[in-house]
């Protein structure tokens, strides 16, 4: 009777054992299949950008002017009312003149000159009729003209940022009436256009073919 106990026993142990190791293998596999393998994470490259740098290619065409001077002779345009046409018109030496440009007044008041967009000065010259005149290159094809101007700050071939004050408004004999003003041009492959047309747009993406 006793031996049947013991192999009893054995066999309960056995089978016990048994069931304790499919019950952990079934334990273990379910673990398994839960189990996702690594997977590559993609590494974003972010670029900083100092504070204080600046993208020149997304500037943006600017008045050569401060807040508070006034446009006293605009761009002779024929899709101008018949008045538009008439004042933006000059008159010298008997005879009238479409206006390549627009002119700033302030009071007579000398006002400072500001470059419209950066570039370099690839003219500085003192015309007997039209003033004192700089030229600034912004990109191949687009260049700013300011006549009329006074105390001038910069060279011929010095590279200047937008704002920069470069001169300050003056006198000339082809517009004498209007008295301390400057004369501002946007030129496009050397055709002059309206530059009321252009302020706003980014440099680079003024289109200067012919």
């Amino acid at each position: 009777m006793k031996g049947l106990i013991r192999r009893n026993k054995k066999v309960f142990i056995f089978i016990s054992s048994l069931v304790l190791f499919l019950v952990g293998a079934g334990v273990v596999q379910e673990i398994l299949k839960n189990i996702k393998p690594f997977e590559d994470v993609p590494v974003v490259s972010v670029e900083t950008k100092k504070q204080g740098d600046t993208d020149e290619t997304s500037e943006v065409l600017q008045k050569p002017v401060k807040e508070g001077v006034k446009v006293s002779k605009g761009f002779y345009d024929t899709n101008l009312s018949e008045k538009e046409l008439e004042n933006a018109l000059n008159y010298f030496e008997g005879v009238y003149r479409p206006n390549d440009g627009i002119d700033y007044t302030k009071d007579n008041e000398s006002f400072d000159v500001l470059a419209s967009a950066s570039g370099k000065v690839v003219r500085k010259e003192n015309d007997p009729l039209l003033g004192w005149i700089l030229t600034i290159e912004h990109k191949e094809g687009l260049v700013t003209i300011y006549q009329s101007i006074d105390q001038i700050k910069v060279e011929k071939g010095d590279q200047v940022k937008q704002g920069d004050v470069i001169a300050i408004a003056g006198n000339n004999v082809y517009q004498s009436g209007l008295k301390k003003h400057l004369h501002f041009i946007v030129s496009i492959q050397d055709k002059s256009v309206n530059p009321q047309s252009y302020f706003g747009q980014k440099v680079e993406k003024i289109e200067v073919t012919s």
